[in-house]
């Protein structure tokens, strides 16, 4: 387990923060308490992927209180949060008004969409545990859930962190201009790899809603 692909990115990825943002570093999480994963255990069931596991067993997100984020730009959550949202989560939220072919549309929120990131505000990254037939099982999709709206981002857990930790070295990421004033670190992806703001942004231009 120790040479996995996760381990691997997540390693990379320490690198990068501890010479460009070691405060970011600093506000990550220990590992997921065995408790915590337990519950997580029975509340997803036979369906919880391993590598999200293996995430938790890594860090347990990002300090709740902390000024930081981290893939895409949005604050990775702790286990417990986690839990918490799915056990608050609407079974009956509305359909989605766009949503890409991998993606179910008819519903936008869902104790089957578990959440790993969000931005503080109307969306989220969660791994898909019930996609279309055109999609695979632990998927990573962002949702917008203000304009309904959801985008496939990555095949699973691994391809997202190898992904952001590539994004790092290509310079694909810059810090925000007013956090590094307060003394924060806050880490701003470029217009074409950033789901938040997708209507922004190039890469999903064809969104219309």
């Amino acid at each position: 387990m120790e040479n996995a692909p996760l381990k691997t990115s997540w390693r990379k990825i320490e690198d990068w923060l501890l010479a460009n943002a070691p405060k970011i570093h600093s506000s990550l999480n220990k590992p997921a308490a065995v408790d915590s994963i337990d519950e997580l255990k029975k509340l997803i069931g036979s369906e919880l992927p391993l590598q999200l596991i293996e995430l938790y067993e890594i860090h347990n997100g990002i300090e709740s209180e902390s000024i930081a984020n981290l893939v895409y730009g949005m604050k990775f959550i702790s286990i417990e949060d986690a839990i918490n949202l799915v056990n608050n989560i609407d079974a009956n939220s509305s359909p989605l008004k766009y949503a890409d072919s991998q993606i179910k549309a008819g519903y936008t929120l869902h104790k089957k969409r578990f959440p790993i990131a969000d931005d503080n505000g109307t969306c989220m990254l969660c791994i898909d545990l019930d996609p279309s037939e055109l999609g695979k099982i632990g998927q990573i999709i962002f949702i917008d859930y203000d304009c309904n709206v959801a985008i496939k981002l990555a095949d699973s857990l691994e391809d997202l962190f190898h992904n952001f930790q590539e994004d790092l070295y290509s310079e694909k990421y810059s810090f925000l201009a007013e956090a590094l004033e307060d003394n924060n670190e806050w880490l701003n992806p470029i217009r074409e790899i950033d789901p938040v703001n997708w209507f922004n942004s190039p890469t999903w231009a064809h969104i219309k809603v």
